[in-house]
């Protein structure tokens, strides 16, 4: 019934409870025990609404194991209670099975369950609820890798987003878990039009956000093709067309540090370096390890005489790769402006000697000499 069907979960699980769908149906329900299900489900929250609607069907039939006594009936009784404790206690259940609903529907007090962990999509649809109430401080704490440093910035850029920005609702359509079990994706549709999925990935045992895209999850693999396509056509300085494409998948991937790097580079080619500015920090922001970004950021800020900042940024980069020529020939340029010239003969010697040929580092040491 739902296979080639526009049919949500909600309704499908409405109707295979019966157990009567065609048996053609990968979603049709088989017979099962102990709250068990054989059956296809597309998430956890699938998952629990189907075993939540059998076990309201079981507490409204009678039931062979009771003398065909009804579990609602019975549940109004103190012995009655104990019977189906005594069942319910001798169950080998899967502690993915929500018997918590059992405990609150009979109101079997003494009844222990397992204690359900929050899952991907409970994180999932809490952060979209912050978003919905504009708390942007609120959906921090779900996010991976956000440092106070860029707080502001992402708030100003997640806030200026034209769909979130006017979230008002969503509606859970499936999920998906890696084989190792330690990336997922959560699939949405919002707002009642946009399909968006939100990407996790769990670290230190807890699920975090690292991206969110709009769109279905068939095109999470697709952004590094995207990525591949906008840098082949700015090496060959076609720019109208990187331009185009860019718009078209930064819209899409809206947490790609890739594609903001591509538009700062984008924007550095055209001699725009205020947008440049914008769009390199939002790469950063996503991605506080991008050293190509960083680095051209800094020489951004060292283009504005903002060289504390520049001169931070150039050392970040210096650290984590050492070979960076263009960053300590850059870096060299600040110590010279500032005087030090101890420094930048260092800088430059280290510079020239991974690159004897390197032009601008060998211009700067003419400099010094010629000081």
């Amino acid at each position: 019934m739902r296979n080639g069907q526009d049919i949500c979960w909600h309704c499908c699980n409405e109707n295979r409870v019966d157990r009567k769908c065609p048996s053609e149906c990968r979603y049709s329900l088989q017979e099962t025990e102990n709250f068990q299900i054989n059956t296809k489900v597309d998430s956890i929250h699938e998952n629990n609404d189907l075993l939540e609607k059998l076990m309201e069907k079981w507490i409204l039939a009678s039931q062979e194991i009771f003398n065909g006594k009804i579990p609602i009936e019975m549940a109004e009784t103190k012995e009655g209670k104990k019977q189906i404790m005594n069942f319910l206690n001798q169950l080998q259940v899967s502690s993915f099975v929500p018997l918590s609903y059992l405990k609150e529907r009979l109101s079997l007090i003494d009844l222990k369950v397992d204690t359900q962990e929050i899952n991907y999509e409970d994180i999932a649809e809490i952060y979209l609820n912050k978003i919905i109430e504009q708390d942007w401080e609120g959906t921090i704490s779900f996010l991976s890798g956000k440092s106070n440093e860029y707080r502001d910035n992402y708030i100003k850029r997640i806030s200026s987003n034209k769909i979130i920005k006017k979230l008002t609702g969503h509606e859970l359509i499936s999920s998906a878990l890696s084989q190792d079990k330690k990336q997922a994706l959560v699939y949405f549709e919002v707002n009642n039009k946009y399909d968006m999925t939100i990407v996790f990935k769990k670290t230190e045992g807890n699920w975090k956000i690292t991206a969110k895209f709009f769109g279905k999850p068939e095109l999470f693999n697709g952004e590094n093709e995207a990525n591949q396509q906008v840098a082949i056509l700015l090496s060959k300085n076609e720019l109208s067309k990187a331009f185009e494409l860019l718009g078209k998948y930064s819209a899409i991937y809206v947490d790609s540090a890739d594609l903001q790097y591509y538009l700062g580079l984008y924007y550095m080619f055209c001699k725009k370096e205020e947008k440049a500015e914008i769009h390199l920090l939002n790469s950063i922001e996503i991605d506080p390890f991008f050293l190509e970004a960083k680095g051209l950021y800094a020489t951004v800020l060292l283009h504005k005489q903002q060289l504390e900042k520049a001169k931070l940024l150039y050392l970040e980069v210096i650290q984590s790769n050492p070979k960076d020529i263009k960053s300590l020939n850059n870096l060299a340029s600040i110590y010279i402006e500032e005087g030090d010239k101890n420094k930048a003969r260092y800088l430059l010697e280290r510079c020239l000697k991974i690159d004897p040929n390197f032009e601008y580092a060998r211009k700067n040491m003419e400099k010094i000499i010629e000081s």
